[in-house]
């Protein structure tokens, strides 16, 4: 089991910081810094970009922090009690080494849910620690592995990203070309052709297709009319419905509950 010592999410200063420890510490350290700081290798002084990630091993050298009046990160010391010793060296991250990643923010999420079981007292913090902390450092690995030239390399990946989840998760919402782009803070013409250049479809492509999906899951498991599954799946109008479903599916939706359903 992975577990966690101190700790710490969204860590602000607000004067010049620096942290110098000669001999190390006896743990593992984390830190996901998110100004521009700096760090101490090899006796030299390096500058590091706002969201950088470093992984410090045990009894080693650290020193880090801020020239500027302003420093926030997320840092994690931890422990790996009964696991196999070589498992952060499976992962192929590596220590005392600035790790510039694509979603910086995704694995910040994963540190502000360790903290918060970190300071609670429920049955289960321990296994959710763990399991957070695991997904927080395979998360750490595999964004380290994305080549450069990938869509997630891309400036506006995790903005764009974010909204296709949106667009996911709340397939009713009234999406049209003009709030997406107020959203990302983008022009609409920039948001059409980044988003196309990034996931290989268009937004609206991505509606359709996200009300589709949530259709067939309602005509599969419920008996509601057609009427109804189409207002849920964010169609006013049960014919536009009926006809972009048909276009995808290749047969009308109560053809498709006739075949498909499961109750």
């Amino acid at each position: 089991m992975i577990e966690v010592g101190i700790c710490g999410y969204g860590s602000v200063h607000q004067t010049a910081f620096g942290i110098r420890r000669p001999k190390g510490s006896p743990d593992y350290v984390l830190l996901l810094i998110k100004t521009e700081s700096y760090y101490e290798a090899n006796g030299e002084i390096h500058d590091l970009p706002a969201n950088t990630a470093i992984l410090y091993d045990k009894n080693t050298y650290v020193h880090y922090g801020s020239k500027k009046p302003y420093y926030c990160n997320d840092w994690i010391h931890f422990t790996l009690s009964g696991e196999d010793p070589d498992f952060l060296l499976s992962l192929n991250i590596p220590f005392h080494t600035p790790m510039i990643l694509p979603n910086l923010n995704q694995l910040s999420e994963f540190v502000r849910l360790i903290v918060l079981n970190k300071h609670s007292d429920h049955p289960y913090s321990a296994q959710i620690i763990d399991a957070a902390m695991k997904a927080l450092l395979y998360s750490v690995a595999s964004q380290k592995c994305i080549d450069s030239n990938t869509a997630m390399s891309h400036k506006n990946y995790e903005i764009l990203n974010k909204l296709r989840l949106d667009i996911n998760n709340s397939p009713n919402k009234e999406w049209t070309i003009e709030t997406m782009a107020k959203m990302v803070h983008m022009s609409p013409s920039y948001m059409q052709h980044t988003y196309k250049e990034l996931f290989g479809l268009t937004c609206i492509q991505e509606c359709i297709n996200a009300r589709i999906k949530c259709a067939r899951s309602y005509l599969r498991t419920t008996d509601m009319s057609i009427h109804m599954v189409a207002l849920l799946c964010g169609y006013n109008n049960e014919t536009h419905f009926m006809r972009q479903f048909k276009k995808s599916e290749r047969m009308t939706p109560s053809e498709y509950r006739k075949r498909y359903r499961l109750w």
